[in-house]
């Protein structure tokens, strides 16, 4: 499989490009990074963005900013090649660009690529049904003092899957990679639960198991949901 990874010269580009030299099956065709002067040993090319890049690809994983989504769309959309979109903070209108794209390509996007983060969605989901109202639900998401957005998009995914608002508290500071931690406070008793990334490892293994997937899926929107019953 021939790999586009679009932001290569990011944090999680460059573990992503660590785990994907490892496959025996798959490839990195070319790095696409806005920033160039940062130095790079990379055995592949980079390019400064894919607009006018011909390349055959099969698939294109993307690690950038929510502002890179449309060009990025874009070019998938004329060259009919699946993405794997796992940059976060998208607001409202890059969704709507992904739910558009996807009636003509196969993507697969997720907020959190990590297995265990969706799994703890799914716990989040029985935990609420069970306790119900009299429970007051909140969330504390913690991340490395470099991460831009906040709330993570990985907190409104929680949120989502408690069922109603709850509020966030997020906190930026050293080198975390990511902690989730959903408590449920009732009347004299506690349920706490916890998600801890200790490296930015599983978010790549993530993405590349995303990306054997979405290869061979026909047009449409794909999550971790699919990812797991796969």
């Amino acid at each position: 499989m021939k790999i586009i990874i679009h932001g290569c010269n990011g944090r999680m580009g460059k573990v992503l490009a660590d785990l994907i030299a490892k496959e025996k099956d798959l490839d990195i065709l070319c790095g696409i990074d806005s920033n160039l002067d940062k130095p790079s040993k990379t055995p592949f090319p980079i390019y400064k963005e894919l607009n006018g890049i011909e390349l055959n690809a099969d698939l294109v994983i993307d690690f950038t900013h929510h502002t890179a989504i449309k060009p990025m769309l874009a070019w998938c959309i004329m060259h009919q090649v699946p993405a794997v979109i796992a940059t976060t903070g998208l607001g409202p209108e890059e969704h709507r660009i992904i739910q558009e794209a996807a009636k003509q390509i196969p993507i697969f996007q997720s907020a959190n690529m990590s297995i265990g983060v969706n799994t703890l969605c799914r716990i989040l989901e029985i935990a609420s049904n069970s306790l119900g109202q009299s429970f007051d639900v909140e969330i504390i998401e913690k991340h490395h003092k470099y991460k831009k957005d906040a709330p993570s998009g990985t907190a409104f995914m929680l949120v989502d899957a408690v069922g109603h608002h709850c509020p966030i508290h997020s906190i930026r500071a050293g080198t975390i990679p990511g902690e989730h931690t959903a408590i449920f406070a009732g009347s004299d008793e506690v349920l706490t639960i916890t998600h801890t990334a200790y490296s930015r490892e599983i978010f790549a293994q993530g993405a590349i198991a995303a990306a054997r997937f979405i290869v061979n899926q026909p047009p449409g929107l794909y999550g971790m949901k699919d990812l797991i019953k796969g």
